[in-house]
């Protein structure tokens, strides 16, 4: 019989340390573009977009983190923890190695994609200013997002959260050092804030490296310095789908922010600004994503599916009632939320405030079936399927985001048309502009969450061998 409140337990055991030290990591985002924002909206821009392009590159750190996790989990849950060792020392040197051609693609190209992403030319300077910069401490970021997902699949939570904490400590501090000079150091600017990002995650990393290998951690490295390909085969296994569903995601994304960016920099400055606001909105569904993660691998590794099962039916109701209220906040008190980012002294004030008070309106009637994208997702890649959410995400995202977004955004032209002996008059929408990009991501939102809740029903995730 399984024990729901138990359940509950591990759950928010695993939930809470992933959701502060994701409201750590998202807090200190907000206060970086706070100080960015005292630089005006052409810099909010730049460092929104070059950081939209450094997202981009998330499907290679999905590759070897997500395949990491649920063979981690799996290993955990059968008490194999060798084994589960092993795949953390190999998932680490493979994590370094994809971060090589990241830095490259960034250093070299990074004025290139701003450019296709449609930024005009004040933008690119700014925006490649911050990319040439942060893309160099990429390897160390794919090895320390790596780390963090084996510690997680292996039950702990809470030392991810620690180092995150110490990154983010550290990235206001040298935020404030080096955007404007303080302390006898030079006024760096947008180059300063992405010099703070990396560096801060660099001693991050170091002091995880030395617990790890000092054996304070759930898992014990011992390097051995040599690849293992079956296991690296193991890896990407379960990882190359999930890369394909997150560069599907990214390539939507990178179509989706160039629609957004077509607009105009207060549109696009408006949007960066409700990004980030709403990213504080969705951290605890990231915490539930983490611990369905871990948990259904872990059930799945002792045998019980049934649990498996139970764990996401538990997080489902914790995660709804958690984005309920994030909901509610958003839509209530819209203006209060945004006001801290922008300059009263920036000649766009009133109408970047305004766009972005209606971002969060719209974005926050999403929330709970965010929540269940979040919790569902995970869920499946904690057993081993990631076929599944690449479906999902290559059909919602174009059908329900990419599409609408440009045909309701910019207008369409239907011309007169005949059907047998009947006629037709052509009309022309004109469009909505930025707002109904916004809408259509709060509609592709409600899709994902019943592609997902459907996937999950069918229960073929329980017989994913990994």
């Amino acid at each position: 019989m399984v024990d729901s409140h138990d359940i509950r337990r591990r759950i928010w055991e695993l939930a809470w340390p992933a959701i502060l030290a994701n409201i750590s990591g998202t807090l200190v985002n907000l206060v970086d573009m706070i100080m960015v924002g005292q630089l005006g909206s052409l810099a909010i821009a730049s460092v929104g977009l070059g950081g939209q392009f450094s997202w981009f590159m998330m499907p290679l750190m999905f590759a070897v983190s997500t395949g990491t996790l649920a063979i981690v989990a799996r290993f955990v849950g059968a008490k194999d923890f060798d084994t589960a060792e092993k795949t953390l020392e190999q998932s680490l040197y493979l994590a370094f190695l994809m971060g090589i051609p990241v830095l490259l693609l960034g250093v070299l190209f990074g004025d290139d994609a701003l450019r296709i992403m449609g930024a005009s030319e004040e933008v690119i300077k700014l925006g490649y200013d911050y990319i040439r910069v942060f893309f160099m401490f990429y390897p160390i970021n794919f090895v320390g997002f790596t780390a963090y997902a084996a510690l997680r699949g292996a039950g702990d939570s809470k030392t991810p959260m620690k180092l995150s904490i110490l990154t983010n400590v550290l990235n206001v501090l040298l935020n404030y050092t080096l955007i404007f000079g303080k302390f006898g150091f030079p006024r760096l600017e947008v180059v300063g804030a992405a010099l703070a990002s990396g560096l801060s995650i660099t001693v991050a990393f170091i002091v995880g490296l030395i617990l790890f290998m000092r054996g304070k951690l759930i898992l014990r490295l011992q390097p051995t310095f040599r690849l293992d390909l079956h296991t690296i085969e193991r890896i990407l296994r379960i990882g190359i789908p999930a890369t394909i569903e997150r560069a599907i995601f990214s390539f939507y994304n990178f179509i989706y922010i160039s629609i957004v960016t077509r607009f105009g920099t207060v549109a696009l400055a408006a949007h960066q600004v409700g990004l980030r606001v709403e990213s504080i909105a969705y951290m605890p569904a990231f915490g539930f994503n983490v611990a369905s993660s871990a948990l259904v691998g872990q059930s799945l590794g002792e045998g019980n599916p049934e649990k498996a099962e139970r764990v996401v039916y538990e997080a489902l109701k914790m995660v709804t009632a958690f984005m309920a209220v994030m909901g509610l906040v958003l839509i209530v008190f819209p203006k209060y939320l945004v006001m801290p980012f922008i300059t009263r002294s920036d000649p766009n004030y009133a109408d970047v405030m305004r766009l972005a008070t209606i971002y969060l309106i719209i974005v926050g009637i999403s929330e709970v079936p965010l929540g269940w994208v979040f919790v569902l997702s995970g869920a499946l890649r904690g057993a081993g399927d990631t076929k599944s959410p690449m479906y999902v995400t290559a059909v919602s995202k174009l059908l329900f985001r990419i599409l609408p977004s440009y045909l309701l955004g910019f207008g369409f032209t239907i011309p007169p048309f005949s059907i047998g002996s009947l006629s037709f008059p052509g009309f022309r929408f004109e469009g909505l502009g930025v707002i109904a990009a916004w809408f259509a991501m709060t509609i592709e939102t409600f899709t994902s969450a019943a592609m997902f809740w459907w996937l999950f029903k069918k229960g073929r995730w329980k017989y994913v061998k990994v």
